[in-house]
């Protein structure tokens, strides 16, 4: 495995919006906070023309979306259909797709406190180039209490050629 390329970004006082500024405003408005900072990396790392596997590694996923379609399903009786698509694990890795045109294809890994090396282990199976995103949304204030390690939300990406 040799990493060709790598990008990470970090929310934080200094930089606190991911740059998704590659991606068409129309797609753009419709990505939630997770899939702007998987999709700012990705887009770095990307051969762009070229169809190149993604395999997207997140331990929680979209749980701040998720958390708010439960307490909408509580207090409504019902949640908008969406927000459910943007809820499922393969929201960013598909959403990237779309806005690449990259019909090559792409994996969600979810493997708890383990899920980077699992989206490693994963994209090293790939023969060839393959992108590599991970990425966490910010641990919602609902959780924080119950899980032992609070996330800030951040992202990484690597483009990876295996022989």
């Amino acid at each position: 495995m040799k990493i060709l390329a790598r990008a990470e970004w970090r929310a934080s006082a200094d930089d606190p919006a991911p740059d998704v500024s590659w991606i068409p405003p129309m797609e753009r408005r419709r990505l939630t906070q997770l899939e702007r900072a998987a999709l700012s990396v990705a887009g770095r790392v990307y051969p762009e023309g070229e169809q190149v596997p993604v395999v997207f590694a997140s331990r929680w996923g979209e749980i701040g979306t998720t958390l708010k379609l439960m307490r909408q399903m509580h207090d409504e009786g019902e949640m908008s259909p969406a927000g459910f698509s943007n809820s499922v694990h393969n929201a960013a890795p598909g959403a990237f797709s779309l806005i690449t045109k990259n019909r090559a294809p792409y994996t969600a890994i979810a493997a708890g406190a383990a899920s980077r090396e699992a989206g490693l282990l994963e994209a090293s199976t790939y023969p060839g180039k393959v992108v590599f995103v991970y990425a966490e949304e910010s641990t919602p204030e609902f959780y924080r209490e119950h899980f032992g390690d609070v996330e800030t939300l951040r992202a990484e990406a690597m483009l990876i050629e295996n022989n």
